[in-house]
């Protein structure tokens, strides 16, 4: 089960918080566009080519959970179950899991995938694979990638995301919000609460 593709505070200038920094990801040099004004050639959508520019994820990733286990009071899992809904369509090689100490806040499991890529899955059913597609039609950038993740993160853990089974989840932020569906039918709707932060000192 997916959420909407599109990403949230698309062109706010405020932006979420770093969190994963420390794996150099911001530092990265600009991926310029691939395609011009006439867009990819059919063959594009069904090519992929240079897999190995999104290995940064994997190293961004796990700079991510450090930062979350820091700012929040979680349990972390580093070999999890990966359940069959998450692991959908590719190859799972680790994983870590946060699991906030509250019980109505919504646990995170990272995944990295062979491609080499993201999966993250968000409360009970809520998948957001990273790239997207990773075709060489769709071009999608690393720090595209990061953003979105970031931003869909930052939800979760300020008590912005909601999901229902079949496939629908929300995710809002004070930048703005995205919201998509499945192919349900669904569930009913569960809003998941902040993440506890830890106790200063």
């Amino acid at each position: 089960m997916t959420a909407d593709r599109g990403g949230i505070g698309s062109g706010r200038a405020v932006e979420p918080p770093r969190r994963g920094a420390s794996s150099g990801v911001d530092e990265l040099p600009v991926e310029p566009p691939r395609w011009g004004a006439h867009g990819p050639p059919q063959e594009a959508y069904s090519r992929v080519g240079d897999t190995e520019r999104y290995r940064p994820l994997h190293a961004f990733a796990l700079a991510l959970a450090d930062d979350l286990e820091a700012e929040f009071d979680v349990e972390r899992d580093v070999e999890p179950p990966v359940e069959p809904w998450l692991s959908e369509g590719v190859e799972v090689v680790r994983a870590v899991r946060l699991r906030p100490r509250a019980d109505d806040a919504a646990p995170i499991v990272i995944g990295l995938t062979s491609f080499p890529g993201l999966v993250i899955g968000c409360g009970e059913f809520t998948r957001l694979p990273s790239p997207f597609c990773g075709c060489d039609a769709c071009d999608e950038h690393v720090d595209d990638s990061v953003a979105s993740v970031r931003e869909h993160v930052d939800a979760v853990v300020t008590g912005g995301f909601a999901e229902a089974s079949g496939g629908w989840a929300s995710f809002r932020t004070e930048r703005g919000s995205s919201e998509g569906g499945g192919p349900g039918p669904f569930g009913p709707h569960r809003a998941w609460a902040a993440w506890p932060r830890r106790s200063a000192g």
